[in-house]
């Protein structure tokens, strides 16, 4: 796996593209590009098109419509289901099963101090806030892991994650590292990782990504899936041990129904 943090070749930068600077982030997770990998390339792709039917009945009950034509934060979710190759059909009917929820369930967003002293982000939209942060305390006591609070917050960004599938000509990870560092500064992305030998991430502002995602495309990139994530700034390695007690405890989160979006700052 290759990756280039921006901020750590700046004078290279600055020979190759002259005045052009993209932002520094603490470094690229190798755990989360495992993820990634995993969660495009298998069975757990399925997970993905749930966590996107989740945060489409999210937008229906805050926006108050299921037309993405009146609803602008559904229409945005509704463009990532498609270029996440979630199947038109599947949109669709999503939408038809949305109904108005006249209780007003709430969004809440946990952070969680977890093994090894990690940090996990949890957005949730649940009709029952108390019972639901009971619940989900116990599942933490049993994964050696505990509400933090607030002190999780600051280590992480909200941005565009776009997972692409490289041009098929490029048989070298080091030429392929060099393209996609080029096309990334061309679109506009702030940083870029190969993640193996077909695929790679593009991290961009949220308010950039469709102008991201168009510009790959017109680059010859083949879309996979383009969503909105926390990225941490601040990465924390973790012994083995606890690697699989956080697995544990992600597989329990993920299959709570009102989980929406987990994220961490595991390396």
């Amino acid at each position: 796996m290759l990756k280039l943090q921006f901020g750590l070749f700046r004078q290279l930068q600055r020979n190759r593209f002259n005045k052009y600077l993209i932002k520094r982030y603490a470094g690229h997770s190798k755990w989360q590009n495992i993820r990634h990998i995993k969660g495009i390339k298998d069975a757990q792709k399925n997970l993905l098109f749930t966590r996107i039917s989740r945060m489409i009945n999210v937008a229906v009950q805050e926006g108050g419509s299921a037309d993405p034509n009146k609803n602008l934060k559904l229409s945005q979710i509704v463009d990532q289901a498609k270029k996440s190759n979630m199947p038109v059909a599947s949109i669709q009917n999503i939408l038809k099963s949305c109904k108005i929820d006249k209780s007003k369930a709430i969004r809440d967003v946990f952070d969680i101090k977890g093994p090894g002293g990690c940090f996990i982000l949890c957005e949730v939209f649940t009709h029952q806030p108390h019972q639901f942060k009971n619940n989900l305390a116990t599942i933490l006591r049993k994964h050696k892991s505990q509400y933090a609070n607030g002190g999780g917050h600051h280590i992480f960004q909200e941005k565009g994650v776009i997972i692409t599938e490289l041009q098929s000509e490029i048989s070298k990870e080091e030429e392929m590292l060099e393209l996609a560092t080029s096309h990334a500064i061309e679109s506009g992305a702030e940083d870029v990782t190969i993640l193996d030998k077909s695929t790679a991430k593009f991290l961009c502002e949220i308010s950039t990504m469709q102008k991201v995602i168009e510009a790959l495309e017109k680059q010859g990139y083949t879309i996979v899936s383009a969503t909105e994530e926390w990225i941490a700034v601040q990465l924390h390695q973790l012994a083995e041990p606890d690697l699989t007690v956080v697995d544990a405890l992600y597989k329990k989160l993920e299959a709570l129904p009102e989980v929406v979006r987990i994220a961490d700052n595991i390396a």
